[in-house]
């Protein structure tokens, strides 16, 4: 006689349910173009996504339900100390309330850590709330308005000809 497999824990189901949630919401910036690439790990208790996005580069996107963490382990390769405190400062200025509420992070919702191992810079977000959708979403829209707007507001332009491989011609 075959045996079934038991069934789900209640645990087992909610966390499966929230890497869907995770799963479905970048599977919805892929299909809208957002990135140019898009694959998927989901295995028990964390999902791994892959994203062909800004640069041409592959972004890693990981989740881990059980510690309700999203983390891009690397955003910005070769960063030194005086841009990561000025990448520090965009990334706070994104969760204050004089930004409007669209583009604002919401620190009772979700923290963001920076970090910088070895000049190469890290995003992790803690979901406070279980609200995954606008976790993941917020997290990215900020690499989105790293790309976009703290790189491109002139100070970094030898950064990006430097490490993004830039025709400066062509800038």
């Amino acid at each position: 006689m075959k045996k079934e497999a038991p069934a789900p824990s209640h645990n087992e189901t909610g966390i499966r349910a929230r890497l869907a949630v995770v799963a479905e919401t970048l599977e919805r910036y892929a299909q809208r173009g957002v990135f140019r690439g898009f694959s998927q790990d989901i295995r028990p208790t964390k999902a791994v996504f892959r994203l062909l996005w800004h640069r041409e580069r592959v972004f890693q996107f990981s989740f881990e339900a059980q510690k309700n963490t999203m983390r891009f382990p690397l955003v910005l390769p070769n960063v030194d100390a005086e841009m990561f405190r000025d990448l520090k400062e965009f990334i706070n200025i994104r969760c204050t309330p004089e930004l409007l509420d669209h583009r604002r992070i919401d620190p009772r919702k979700v923290q963001i850590q920076p970090s910088r191992r070895n000049g190469h810079v890290a995003l992790t977000m803690q979901v406070l709330d279980g609200d995954d959708e606008y976790a993941t979403r917020k997290l990215i829209h900020l690499v989105h308005e790293i790309f976009l707007t703290f790189l491109l507001d002139g100070r970094y332009y030898d950064y990006l000809v430097e490490n993004f491989d830039l025709d400066p011609d062509r800038m």
